[in-house]
């Protein structure tokens, strides 16, 4: 009895100090318990806007008919998109060519106007959803009737409702719809609150049985930061020298550098001190410092567009034959966008020292070829010795064989 008693106490006591464990390993941000709990990230706003803004009349996409004598409104044509996240919610402004906020625009026979967003998962492979798309959600005017919706997409060809709301009332006293304007608000834990995604957003507008669509690139969430690795790590060059200085610039999302660009232009310039990127893949840059740049730490921001991509050639592709019933939004998502650039910020630290003096520039030298010279000496004092030993026992044997016939 006295040991059953011991040994649900000793229980108690191991539950106790097991709880009180994974607690900690909870609270403790080097856990890797926080990578299971991680939380979508938090954002302030960003503003994209339409990749050919001056150029509105070649920039839709016809998804499936062949007829828009009756479409490319201005009430779908997109100019901008603005979109931030509290690490719950991810909201969205559309902003449309159209200034009207008469409900009546929405409210045509045989029209159909949507405003929606596809959503990439970082962690699933590429060619997974809809070419690579993974989640749909919009919003749908159609017969003066607003709905709302959220699927997530497979590469099988078909989609799955996740939520619905239809028939919005009172369309125009809502503020999520306004002239110029439309709102959208996503709650991340429909789409399990991923932590890294893409996001491209579009508007759609069909008249019976033919449809456009509007797109933006895809863009990256939460907002990139570089990733920047140099070789030597520290950059340290003197005043009055030149250095290049090799780079890895990475994303959680790509490796792939597509541009590089400084505050001003291609090149930076401070106090003699000037920065220019001689290649892109991989990252080069040239570092050269004037006899009068002050010596200090100088702080060099940049600016790399990195290539995001949906799918792959090398990886398999999507499969609409899997059942005779093919989603119509299968078909149009063979035209939606695949690619995208997203913008990246980085610093390069470069340290300037003054000039080496001769004692200075002595030991450098002596430090760099100081092993070489060492090795190379004692190589030709063997040498030298060898000969040397040589020389001396052929110079005896001479004097003995001279003495001999004497």
């Amino acid at each position: 009895m006295r040991d059953l008693q011991s040994q649900k106490y000793l229980f108690k006591v191991f539950a106790s100090v097991s709880t009180i464990f994974v607690l900690l390993s909870i609270l403790n941000p080097c856990s890797p318990f926080h990578e299971a709990f991680a939380a979508p990230p938090a954002f302030d706003q960003v503003l994209i806007h339409d990749k050919k803004i001056g150029n509105q009349s070649n920039d839709w996409v016809q998804t499936y008919g062949n007829n828009s004598a009756n479409l490319k409104s201005d009430i779908a044509d997109l100019l901008a998109v603005d979109y931030f996240s509290d690490g719950k919610t991810l909201d969205t402004t559309f902003w449309v060519k159209s200034n009207s906020d008469n409900a009546s625009v929405y409210n045509q026979p045989f029209k159909k106007i949507r405003y929606g967003v596809l959503i990439a998962i970082v962690s699933l492979p590429q060619n997974s959803g809809y070419n690579g798309a993974n989640f749909n959600y919009y919003v749908e005017a159609a017969n003066g009737k607003w709905s709302e919706y959220l699927y997530q997409l497979s590469s099988t060809g078909t989609s799955a409702l996740i939520a619905s709301k239809t028939n919005y009332t009172d369309l125009f006293s809502n503020p999520k719809i306004g002239p110029g304007y439309v709102k959208l608000r996503l709650n991340l834990d429909s789409i399990n609150s991923p932590s890294n995604y893409g996001l491209s957003f579009y508007t759609a507008e069909s008249y019976k049985s033919s449809e456009v669509r509007d797109f933006t690139s895809w863009v990256a969430v939460p907002p990139p930061v570089i990733d920047i690795l140099t070789h030597p790590e520290s950059i340290v060059i003197r005043q009055g020298e030149k250095k290049i200085i090799p780079t890895e610039i990475e994303t959680p999302l790509s490796t792939n550098v597509t541009s590089i660009s400084f505050e001003y232009g291609t090149n930076f310039s401070s106090n003699g001190l000037s920065v220019s990127a001689q290649r892109i893949q991989p990252p080069l840059f040239e570092v050269e410092v004037s006899p009068q740049s002050p010596v200090g730490v100088y702080t060099v921001p940049f600016e790399a567009s990195m290539l995001v991509q949906t799918t792959s050639s090398t990886s398999p592709m999507f499969n609409d034959t899997v059942s005779t019933i093919v989603d119509p939004e299968f078909q149009v998502s063979k035209k939606y966008p695949t690619t995208g650039d997203i913008i990246g910020k980085g610093n390069l630290t470069i340290e300037v020292l003054p000039p080496l003096t001769v004692n200075e520039g002595f030991m450098a030298f002596w430090n760099t070829y100081g092993t070489a010279i060492v090795i190379l000496g004692s190589g030709a004092a063997g040498v030298f010795a060898t000969f040397f030993i040589d020389y001396m026992k052929s110079l005896k044997n001479k004097r003995k064989h001279k003495e001999k016939h004497l």
